[in-house]
């Protein structure tokens, strides 16, 4: 019965935590698209109107080259992932339901 009030507590942390996390990550991730979105836009209203000349399709390979690289380098370990999620399953747990609720109410 020892066992029960700290799974308690740590799931009750999880959740809190998840919450907070996916609400503060919907509302930045609205603010980082909505600024990408307002340069992109002043960009091309810029090119319009002959005060730039952009090179789009050198922007489009330098993305790629970009993507590739990051893919290629990523060395991401899974097994120390699955530790830490298996060692605190109820936060673990709790974290991601707080995280899906969360980001549903941002």
């Amino acid at each position: 019965m020892d066992a029960l009030p700290f799974i308690l507590k740590t799931a009750l942390i999880g959740l809190v935590t998840g919450l907070v996390v996916g609400f503060l990550s919907k509302k930045v991730s609205k603010l980082i698209i909505f600024f990408a979105l307002l340069i992109v836009v002043v960009l091309q209203i810029a090119a319009y109107k002959g005060f730039i000349d952009i090179d789009w399709l050198s922007w489009k390979d330098t993305a790629v080259d970009v993507v590739k690289n990051t893919v290629k380098n990523a060395n991401v370990s899974t097994d120390s992932i699955k530790d830490i999620f298996m060692k605190n399953v109820p936060f673990s747990i709790a974290a991601i339901i707080g995280f899906i609720f969360g980001f549903k109410k941002g």
